[in-house]
């Protein structure tokens, strides 16, 4: 009879986990800053642009782990205060922004590819929250998919306002 698979350490599987959500975030920075470089319309590009950095401060605390994780083995506890304050700051920003009018078809496109670019990070995060081999692990991507739903909920919002505006698809 074959013998039992030994378990990976946990901070393997931290690590694994990190390096893909480094790679997801990096592609979310690349895509929604070339997003606002080529929006037409106003709203669009400063929504696309605070999405940009929504992902790079996702980068710059998954890198600030994973250092710390290669440093001593161990995922440091995480703290939910800053992610609170950047949505606070999301949420304003948004709130301000969103009173602008001009919108093109453009948008409503590049729009819902982000719309499931945030749908995939939010089951991704989910998912690796679900399967974290500790507290401060689970804790940290129950964060980012929290997150992740929120910047959700804002595309979604401004897609919506699109179609209530009267703005189809290719218009």
């Amino acid at each position: 009879m074959p013998k039992a698979a030994k378990p990976a350490p946990k901070n393997v599987n931290a690590g694994s986990a990190l390096t893909r959500a480094l790679r997801f975030e990096k592609t979310g920075m690349r895509y929604f800053t070339v997003s606002a470089d080529k929006a037409t319309d106003g709203f669009a590009k400063r929504v696309f642009a605070l999405l940009a950095d929504m992902e790079r401060k996702h980068h710059e605390d998954i890198l600030a782990i994973a250092k710390k994780v290669g440093e001593d083995g161990r995922f440091p506890v995480v703290s939910a205060v800053g992610s609170e304050g950047r949505m606070r700051l999301f949420k304003r920003e948004y709130s301000r922004i969103k009173k602008e009018k001009a919108i093109t078809g453009d948008a409503a496109v590049a729009m819902r590819k982000a719309l499931g670019f945030e749908a995939e990070g939010r089951e991704m995060y989910t998912r690796m929250s679900e399967n974290a081999g500790n507290r401060q692990e689970k804790a940290f991507f129950k964060i980012l998919a929290s997150e992740e739903q929120k910047h959700f909920d804002v595309i979604y919002e401004y897609l919506d306002f699109l179609e209530s505006s009267g703005l189809r698809m290719g218009e």
